[in-house]
């Protein structure tokens, strides 16, 4: 059974997970913003010294930048996903906490009452009847119980599923931010003719060995991800479990 402080600590928990999500996604547009700001004036610099680096520098600077754009195009293909994902997820986090907010919570509260009984008259019940809505009684407690557990089951698949996306956006923030600060460092160190290659070709190493580092961390948390979706027939094997809900149906305390 929910307790009231249970129940207040999942109603401050979703706006801190909410924000956790704004934050991640904030920090993927802003570093995107940026990191095509910082591309765009290496690229500017390159242009300005064209006639000063000839046709063997050009076409080796050529090579670096072109390998940092697609190393940049792959980082923005995980962001077009991610981002076209950032609505359902926070409905995932919304839905998971309204299964215990509107449906655990209340549910879980009838569960005394079930076996508590209306009248004093009722308590002095003895014999056939006694024992009759006693049975009524610990039926409907049970079905009570048994919802209360399916709720929170229910609740907590959804949210491993929006924690799994969550970790998702915060690790590609990650990648995104560093993808930013080496190009924003590529941008301020090419500045001269001398400086303009060294600067180009340290960038592709070590954006192209951030992309690998973070892709893979990607595809850990992307694991996660299928393994709690794959995790489906745990749901159907609740849904499906009419133990105490006799052919799905909710015990009836009148008379059979």
């Amino acid at each position: 059974m929910m307790t009231e402080g249970s129940a207040g600590a999942a109603r401050q928990q979703r706006p801190r997970v909410r924000r956790a999500v704004k934050k991640a996604f904030d920090q993927i547009r802003s570093g995107i913003d940026a990191a095509v700001g910082s591309f765009n004036e290496v690229v500017d610099r390159v242009n300005e010294h064209r006639w000063l680096l000839g046709p063997a520098g050009l076409w080796w600077i050529k090579q670096n930048l072109d390998t940092t754009r697609r190393a940049m195009a792959t980082v923005l293909d995980q962001v077009d996903h991610a981002l076209e994902h950032q609505v359902p997820v926070l409905s995932l986090i919304n839905v998971s906490f309204r299964w215990v907010n509107d449906v655990k919570t209340p549910v879980s509260e009838l569960s005394f009452t079930a076996t508590e009984p209306r009248s004093d008259n009722i308590a002095k019940w003895s014999g056939d009847a006694a024992i009759a809505y006693n049975a009524k009684a610990t039926k409907q407690k049970a079905a009570i119980d048994e919802s209360v557990l399916k709720a929170e089951f229910i609740s907590q698949w959804l949210f491993k599923i929006a924690r799994s996306n969550v970790g998702y956006a915060v690790e590609l923030a990650k990648i995104v931010t560093g993808l930013a600060g080496k190009l924003a460092q590529a941008a301020t160190e090419a500045t001269t003719v001398f400086d303009i290659p060294w600067a180009i070709s340290t960038l592709a190493k070590s954006v192209g060995d951030l992309v690998t580092a973070g892709l893979n961390t990607l595809l850990t948390v992307g694991q996660r991800l299928m393994d709690a979706l794959g995790n489906i027939r745990d749901i159907a094997t609740q849904v499906d479990d009419y133990s105490k809900l006799p052919e799905g149906q909710w015990p009836q305390a009148g008379h059979d």
